[in-house]
């Protein structure tokens, strides 16, 4: 069956307007992650490159791994809060052409963001830049669940998708659904799910919600913010004047696809 998401035919800046909020306030991936790309990758770290990069959160990461990191994101605003790293550089970049040579990279990763591409072509285009036995692996995180506040939760949960809901891209369907619809067209393709587990404080969260692509629409479309409301109705659900005291237990879910370009005569 074919997907109702449309495929995207142009680049559209969705979090240009946010990128500040972005790079404060979305939460950083876990050592669990990073361990699994270790075990994944084979011996060969020459050049790991990070597509749809944003600021740099997972780029950065990969440095420890990797001789050399390239970071590729089409917001140059994103791409101006980008951590600077030794063994790291930053490129402004579609996902679907990529300038290196072909068979040139070790890894490719995709940090939540995958969903915004053109997918068969950037499946193509990981498939040319790729060396025999390189890897892609692609992930993102859910909706995260509010632990230790019921009622708090239950805000969270209207916010994405009652609050929101018609301000999302299609393209968060793709999340919504754990990424089940995003098919790398590798054979040797394999799917995980950790959890990632955070301890947060009010403005932490509220900082999430203002990076949020779908926030970023309502308030373009001249909605009154919604924000300071929610903010004070969780100051009160969890009896606090403090806005920093990191007493929210929050719990990410992480959809991984790891894949390998295979190549018969290697194995």
């Amino acid at each position: 069956m074919l997907s109702p998401i449309p495929t995207p035919t142009k680049f559209e800046d969705k979090f240009g307007s946010v990128s500040v909020s972005y790079k404060n306030f979305r939460p950083t991936y876990s050592e669990e992650l990073y361990s699994i790309i270790d075990s994944f990758c084979d011996s060969k770290r020459d050049l790991a490159i990070d597509i749809g990069c944003g600021s740099g959160q997972a780029t950065v990461k990969l440095s420890k791994y990797f001789k050399k990191v390239i970071g590729y994101e089409p917001s140059e605003n994103q791409l101006k809060h980008a951590e600077k790293v030794e063994n790291v550089e930053y490129r402004l970049s579609a996902a679907e052409k990529i300038d290196l040579p072909s068979g040139s990279v070790d890894l490719i990763t995709v940090a939540t963001a995958a969903h915004w591409f053109n997918l068969p072509e950037f499946f193509e285009e990981s498939k040319r830049l790729l060396r025999d036995d390189g890897s892609l692996i692609i992930w993102c995180y859910g909706l995260f669940e509010i632990k230790n506040n019921e009622e708090v939760q239950k805000i969270n949960k209207n916010h994405y998708l009652g609050t929101l809901r018609n301000y999302w891209a299609p393209q968060i369907k793709y999340i919504n659904d754990e990424y089940v619809d995003i098919k790398p067209t590798f054979e040797n393709t394999t799917r995980k799910t950790i959890t990632l587990d955070k301890t947060m404080s009010v403005n932490d969260i509220i900082g999430i919600y203002s990076s949020w692509s779908g926030y970023a629409s309502y308030i373009k479309e001249g909605n009154k913010d919604i924000l300071p409301d929610i903010k004070q109705s969780y100051l009160d659900l969890f009896k606090t004047t403090d806005c920093d005291s990191k007493i929210i237990e929050v719990k990410f879910p992480v959809y991984m696809i790891l894949s390998k370009k295979w190549n018969p005569s290697l194995n």
